[in-house]
């Protein structure tokens, strides 16, 4: 009789096992998907409130201190550049760094419009699941100038 049970519990380990490895991918799926977009999501959420706290403090003449090194970047109004740093600093995506732009097409004069925009390629993930916009996270502010700098 002991036999018997022995041989009853090995097979029920067995068929634990065979469920496990039947289970396992969809759940591995499951969890690395939720991590992904979990990543995803927190970038884009990042970058829209970053891009519209930097693109507030642009057109309130309140450029911040932040000091960055702008890669690429040439040219351009010191008040532009150190709004550039300070939308850099408040995005603090987690995947890397955005490139963001500034333009103030008409000039840095009251009631003109200030635009900020910034894009970002999600670098981290699995790449199990497929990402919106081949990864590509971008956000975009335009608001009024009220106060020249």
């Amino acid at each position: 009789m002991r036999r018997l049970d022995a041989w009853r519990e090995a097979r029920d380990r067995g068929a634990s096992v065979v469920e496990f490895a039947l289970v396992a991918p969809l759940l591995f799926l499951l969890v690395f998907g939720i991590i992904d977009y979990g990543v995803w999501f927190n970038d884009s959420v990042a970058m829209r409130q970053g891009v519209r706290e930097a693109a507030r403090q642009g057109v309130v003449a309140t450029f911040g201190t932040d000091d960055c090194t702008l890669t690429g970047v040439t040219g351009g109004s010191t008040e532009a550049r150190a709004l550039m740093c300070t939308a850099q600093a408040r995005i603090g995506a987690l995947s890397g760094d955005p490139a963001v732009k500034v333009v103030a097409p008409a000039g840095w004069a009251r009631g003109k419009p200030l635009k900020v925009c910034a894009q970002l390629k999600v670098a981290v993930g699995t790449g199990i699941v497929p990402l919106p916009n081949d990864k590509i996270i971008q956000a975009e502010v335009e608001m009024a100038i009220e106060q020249a700098p």
